[in-house]
């Protein structure tokens, strides 16, 4: 996103903001419909299914998920947003779409399995705080990405980093250590 928005701020501060501000909209749009589906399965789920069970069901999703962490292989869908939408729609529409389809979740890569396990969270142990959860999730991205993209419009792109540096692979591995902690957390009923 920051390689979409950085020069597209560098070209015109205006188009660039109407892009941000377009992502952040349909993002909250896609999170608010995912907050709902959360919601409804999280209910039932309840309505269903006792605290203990629930609390077992997260813990072994959670190892399951920092497994895959682990072992670098953090389950996603190999699709990004569409580059050639760059080409037929205006910022702010783009912004909408791209923000849209990446709020959804399920679209996109992944490059760590945290995303996983605060569904997982939210549907076996708190649906209630589902919109806030995923609208803030949406947010601290958006906002993740107004801070990257400044840093490309200040040229400094070798600070945005790739999947490929040493360092991705250390994030990953560390979000897989985290994810078996909270699994133990959680089994444990603290």
């Amino acid at each position: 996103m920051a390689g979409v928005a950085g020069p597209m701020l560098r070209r015109s501060k205006f188009q660039g903001a109407r892009f941000l501000a377009g992502l952040w909209v349909g993002g909250m749009v896609a999170s608010a419909l995912l907050a709902t589906v959360a919601f409804g399965l999280g209910s039932l789920a309840s309505w269903l299914l006792p605290p203990l069970v629930r609390q077992i069901a997260a813990g072994v999703v959670l190892v399951g998920f920092a497994v895959a962490d682990l072992a670098a292989k953090t389950p996603h869908i190999w699709r990004q947003v569409p580059v050639q939408y760059l080409k037929t729609m205006p910022p702010g529409k783009l912004g909408v779409v791209w923000g849209f389809d990446l709020s959804l979740l399920f679209t996109t890569q992944k490059s760590t399995s945290l995303t996983w396990a605060a569904l997982t969270g939210l549907v076996l142990l708190a649906p209630s705080a589902s919109w806030l959860t995923l609208c803030g999730m949406t947010t601290v991205g958006v906002l993740t990405i107004v801070g990257r993209s400044i840093l490309f419009q200040l040229r400094r792109p070798s600070l945005l980093g790739d999947f490929r540096q040493p360092w991705f692979h250390l994030v990953r591995r560390t979000t897989g250590v985290a994810l078996v902690g909270v699994a133990v957390y959680i089994a444990l009923g603290a």
